[in-house]
């Protein structure tokens, strides 16, 4: 399995929360006043799928961070 180090891993946090921000700011609100599921699912995958890999990389950065400080 990859063992990114906690570096790499800050990064990932970072970069995937700056691109779930920039998608999120580019989406088109109006399709949300008169929008069908399907129609709101595709505005928002984007900012959704960024927002939860930074989630997924802050438990794994929070374990190393937490390692070094044990040692």
């Amino acid at each position: 399995m990859w063992k990114p180090s906690k570096n790499i891993l800050f990064f990932l946090v970072i970069g995937n929360a700056t691109l779930a921000g920039i998608s999120l700011y580019l989406v088109n609100w109006k399709v949300f006043e008169n929008a069908t599921g399907r129609d709101i699912y595709r505005e928002i995958a984007t900012p959704v799928l960024f927002f939860c890999l930074a989630i997924f990389f802050v438990f794994p950065y929070v374990k190393e961070l937490k390692n070094i400080l044990e040692d």
